[in-house]
């Protein structure tokens, strides 16, 4: 099994996002929803090469079934006034 095995560093490059934001959504627990399911080897996450393309092309058929629709609403500015 030559399985390439990515970290969160890499997998934001092929995602286009930042380190930041994977460990931002892992702390969520969203994982499997905004993330691709990952592997714990000690304390370290690690994502197989295939499961992000799998997750990825998931998630372009889902877009493209439903329509894209943001997951929650914009919430109205206020102005803070003393």
């Amino acid at each position: 099994m030559d399985e390439k095995l990515l970290t969160a560093e890499e997998l934001a490059k092929f995602l286009r996002s930042s380190p930041a934001q994977i460990y931002n959504i892992l702390s969520r627990d969203d994982e499997g929803t905004e993330l691709p399911k990952s592997i714990r080897l000690g304390r370290r996450r690690l994502w197989p090469e295939s499961e992000v393309k799998a997750w990825i092309s998931a998630q372009l058929t889902n877009q493209c079934e439903t329509g894209f629709s943001p997951k929650s609403q914009p919430q109205p500015k206020t102005i803070n006034r003393i």
